[in-house]
């Protein structure tokens, strides 16, 4: 089975060869925390990077419960590490062995060689020295990942000048002496102050949240189906709306979709009920599947009055649509209730964006534990009440 993994991955040691180098790393002009989760490793002559240091770059990481493969992709492209016993291959989205240097394991974080991947996704990095009037004490270098920016390295570091000295005396500086203890007086020993424990992520077991997308003809259903099918040790499940056309252009996709357990609807374009028995008749003639499950967008009234006439079971698409042009992370995160018992469908577009931000949705999804439930025909549609 496999997962998604968005930050620290555990793996055995690296070999005893490769050094972390503290360095700071730079995102374009954005300064990573100054640890051991961000800094490189030096291997000879190679850069390798900690996979959570990509996710700036949009470029996400996942891994197999036994830690020995990861895939690293970001919109439709993606290679693959096999870190096995006997296997250090890597491998592109064509098939093809790529002569790189292996990637390295350590602690808990995984590394791949920087300037392959820089090159495979499009990125340019480079090292920079700190200017001695902000670390006058010893030199220190940035490590800068650069997609799209158009500042120059001078002016990027000294946007961070207060956070890079910050950073440094943190780590570097000498400590101060602690402060001289009172004598002994034979008094009582002042209790020893608690530890603090991090506290524990949310627990929204009890809000349900539903998975759907529409538009598989967008070309990215084959990997949105892909991540999903990472996900069947958390049991995300889904409903996939399809058109006529949809079914019509891609009767093996709808045929997979059915097979690896997610539900199919029906995504009404003009909200007929001759439109639904032609898409009903044309889904069963291709994957042997009848549903009375049916959304639309632009159609959507017409849709609920032909729904609430003939017995068909119809979810809303208005306040669950995730429009990717306009959303962040925070603000999909945003939709999500909080309130137990509370229910809410996500319907994603089969689109470059929903390939780029699942990942970080899925991910959010398992660390609060939400309860992600599949839309079948005996759920009640989200909006209406039991």
């Amino acid at each position: 089975m496999l997962l998604v993994l968005l930050l620290a991955i555990t793996f055995m040691p690296v070999a005893s060869q490769a050094a972390i180098a503290p360095y700071f790393v730079l995102i374009n002009e954005t300064k990573l925390p100054f640890s051991d989760e961000t800094m490189p490793l030096i291997s000879g002559s190679d850069i390798f990077v900690p996979v959570s240091v990509l996710a700036g770059l949009q470029v996400w990481a996942v891994g197999s419960d036994d830690m020995d493969f990861v895939r690293l992709f970001r919109d439709t492209r993606y290679i693959d590490f096999h870190t096995g016993i006997g296997q250090t291959r890597t491998i592109d989205q064509d098939g093809v062995v790529l002569n790189w240097p292996a990637a390295r394991r350590l602690g808990r974080r995984f590394y791949v060689p920087l300037r392959q991947v820089s090159d495979f996704f499009g990125f340019s990095f480079r090292i920079v020295d700190v200017p001695r009037d902000i670390i006058p004490e010893r030199q220190m270098q940035v490590l800068r990942i650069i997609s799209g920016s158009e500042i120059n390295d001078r002016t990027a570091v000294g946007m961070n000048r207060a956070a890079i000295r910050e950073s440094y005396l943190e780590h570097f500086a000498t400590p101060p002496p602690p402060p001289p203890q009172p004598p002994e007086t034979g008094g009582e020993t002042p209790p020893t102050p608690p530890i603090e424990e991090e506290p524990s992520p949310p627990d929204y077991s009890e809000v349900t949240i539903h998975l759907s997308f529409y538009d598989i003809s967008a070309g990215s259903a084959e990997w949105i189906l892909d991540l999903l099918e990472l996900q069947t040790v958390s049991g995300f499940h889904a409903c996939f709306f399809v058109s006529f056309d949809d079914i019509l252009e891609n009767p093996g996709l709808i045929r997979r979709i059915s097979g690896t357990g997610h539900t199919l609807g029906i995504w009404l374009q003009e909200g007929t009920i001759e439109e639904y028995h032609n898409i009903s008749a044309l889904l069963f003639e291709a994957a042997k599947v009848r549903t009375v499950i049916v959304s639309a967008n632009e159609a959507q009234e017409a849709a609920r009055e032909v729904a609430a006439a003939h017995g068909l079971i119809f979810w809303e698409s208005a306040e669950s649509l995730v429009d990717y042009s306009i959303s962040t992370m925070a603000a999909i995160t945003a939709m999500f209730p909080r309130e137990s018992g509370a229910r809410r469908n996500l319907l994603f577009s089969c689109s470059e964006g929903s390939v780029s931000m699942l990942p970080g949705v899925y991910s959010y999804l398992r660390t609060n534990l939400f309860t992600v439930e599949r839309i079948t025909e005996m759920v009640v549609p989200t909006g209406r009440s039991t």
